[in-house]
C-alpha cells in the first residue's frame, strides 16, 4: 500500500492536538462543577461522577479501538470516533439531568479515546524505532499545553455564558480536528486485515501482547510514572488549598508552573534522543526521580513548617523527570509490534489509565490531614519505575540474544512517509 507524503511537523501538531482533546475534555468543565450541580439540583459529588464515567470510558474504549484500528486502518476509526465524541458533547450540553450527563460523558470518552490509540499507532507506522521517542515527546509537548490553558479558558467561558457552552465549544473544536484529519491525514497503516473481529480472537491477541516482556515491563514503568501525575492532580487542591490555605488564583498559577515542568521535560527529552539512547535516558531519569522523591518525602516529614515553595519545586522536578520517562517508555513498549500496533497501543493505554485511576482512588481513600500520603505514594511509585527500567533492558537484551541464536528475523520496519 502506498502512502501520500505528509509533513512530519504538521503530523506531530495534529496528533498533539488530537491527544490534547482528552485533557481539554477533563479540565475545561472543572470550573463549572458548582454551576452544573445548581442547574441539576444536586451536589458536586454527583457531578464528579461525570468525571469517573469519562475515565471508565477511556479505559474500556481503548481496548475496543485497538483491534479496530488494526483491521480498518487509522483514519476511518478516527473519524468515526470523533463523530461519536461530537454528538456526545452536544448531548452533555442538552442533558436534562445529571444521570443523562453521566451517560453522555461515558459516550464522549468512548468516542474521543480513539485519538489516544490511533496517535500512538500512527507514530509506530511513520517513524523508525529510534526516532519514535522524540515523536512521542513532541506530542506530549503539544498535549501538555492543554492543562495550562483549559481551566482558565473554561473559567473565561463561564464568565460570558452558561456551562453548556463549554461542551458546544468541545464539539466545534473536535469537528475542526476531524476536518483536518479528513482532508490532510493519509492512511498510514500497511497491515490492515480482512479477518472478522471476534471476541475470542481479540482476547487472545491482547493476551499475546501482554505476555511480551518488553511490552509488559515498559508499559508498567510508563504507567507507574504517569500514576505519579494522577496522584498529584488528585491531591493538588487538598495540599495547596486546604493545608497551605492558598487562594484560587495562586493555586491556578502553581498548577500551571508544575504543568510546565512536564512540558519542558518532554521538550528537552526530544532534543536528547538525537544524541543518546532513549531507553538509557529514561533509566537515568528514573534514578534521579527516586532521589527527588525520597528527598521531598524526608523534607515534608522532618519540617512541619516547610514552605510551599519547596513543595512546588519538588513537584516541578518530579513532573519534569516524568517528561523523560513516559514518552520513552511508550516508545519502547510499542517497539516489538508492527502488524498489531493498534492493539498494543490500546492495551498500553488501558493499563496506564487503569493504574492511574486506581492510584488516584487509593490517595482519596487514605488521604489524612497532611500531604504525607501523597509523597509516600510518589516515592513508592518512583522506586518501582526505577526498578522496572533497570530490569527491562536486561530482559530485552536476553530476548534479542535468544532470537539471534535461533536465527529469527526482525519484523518489517515502519513505513516512512
Amino acid at each position: 500500500m502506498t502512502h501520500k507524503p505528509i509533513n512530519k511537523t504538521f503530523l506531530i501538531i495534529l496528533l498533539g492536538i488530537l491527544a490534547a482533546l482528552g485533557p481539554f475534555t477533563i479540565d475545561m468543565y472543572l470550573p463549572g462543577f458548582k454551576r452544573i450541580a445548581e442547574d441539576f439540583g444536586t451536589d458536586e459529588k454527583q457531578v464528579a461522577f461525570t468525571l469517573t464515567s469519562y475515565f471508565v470510558g477511556i479505559a474500556v474504549g481503548q481496548l475496543i479501538y485497538g483491534p479496530i484500528v488494526d483491521k480498518y486502518g487509522r483514519k476511518k476509526p478516527l473519524l468515526a470516533g470523533l463523530l461519536i465524541y461530537i454528538l456526545a458533547a452536544v448531548g452533555c450540553a442538552l442533558s436534562p439531568n445529571i444521570e443523562t450527563m453521566i451517560g453522555m460523558r461515558l459516550l464522549q470518552a468512548l468516542g474521543g479515546c480513539v485519538g489516544m490509540v490511533a496517535s500512538n499507532a500512527i507514530i509506530s507506522d511513520t517513524y523508525e524505532k529510534e526516532k519514535r521517542a522524540k515523536a512521542f515527546s513532541s506530542i506530549m509537548l503539544v498535549m501538555g499545553v492543554a492543562p495550562l490553558i483549559a481551566p482558565s479558558f473554561g473559567s473565561l467561558l463561564l464568565k460570558e455564558a452558561d456551562w453548556e457552552y463549554i461542551f458546544y465549544f468541545l464539539a466545534i473544536f473536535s469537528a475542526f480536528v476531524a476536518a483536518l484529519i479528513y482532508f490532510f491525514l493519509p492512511e498510514t497503516s500497511s497491515y490492515m486485515h480482512s479477518n472478522k473481529l471476534k471476541v475470542r480472537k481479540i482476547s487472545a491477541d491482547y493476551w499475546k501482547i501482554f505476555q511480551n516482556k518488553t511490552f509488559l515491563f515498559y508499559t508498567l514503568a510508563g504507567s507507574l510514572a504517569m500514576s505519579i501525575l494522577f496522584a498529584y492532580v488528585s491531591s493538588a487542591a487538598f495540599v495547596f488549598l486546604t493545608i497551605h490555605k492558598l487562594d484560587q488564583g495562586t493555586f491556578s498559577l502553581l498548577f500551571a508552573i508544575n504543568a510546565s515542568g512536564l512540558i519542558s521535560g518532554s521538550y528537552i527529552n526530544g532534543l536528547l534522543t538525537k544524541y543518546f539512547n532513549y531507553i538509557k535516558i529514561a533509566k537515568v531519569a528514573s534514578w534521579i526521580l527516586s532521589l527527588v522523591a525520597i528527598g521531598i518525602l524526608i523534607a515534608v516529614n522532618f519540617r512541619s513548617d516547610l514552605h510551599y515553595y519547596w513543595i512546588v519545586a519538588g513537584i516541578f522536578s518530579i513532573l519534569f523527570l516524568i517528561g523523560f520517562i513516559n514518552p520513552n517508555a511508550t516508545a519502547a513498549s510499542l517497539a516489538p509490534f508492527t502488524e498489531n500496533a493498534g492493539a498494543a497501543s490500546a492495551l498500553g493505554g488501558a493499563v496506564r489509565m487503569g493504574i492511574g485511576a486506581l492510584v488516584a482512588a487509593v490517595i482519596g481513600i487514605f488521604q489524612g490531614d497532611s500531604s504525607n500520603t501523597l509523597f509516600v505514594t510518589i516515592f513508592l511509585l518512583a522506586f518501582l519505575v526505577m526498578l522496572l527500567l533497570s530490569v527491562a533492558p536486561v530482559i530485552a537484551k536476553r530476548k534479542a540474544k535468544k532470537k539471534a541464536e535461533k536465527g529469527e528475523e526482525h519484523p518489517p520496519g515502519p513505513i516512512a512517509i
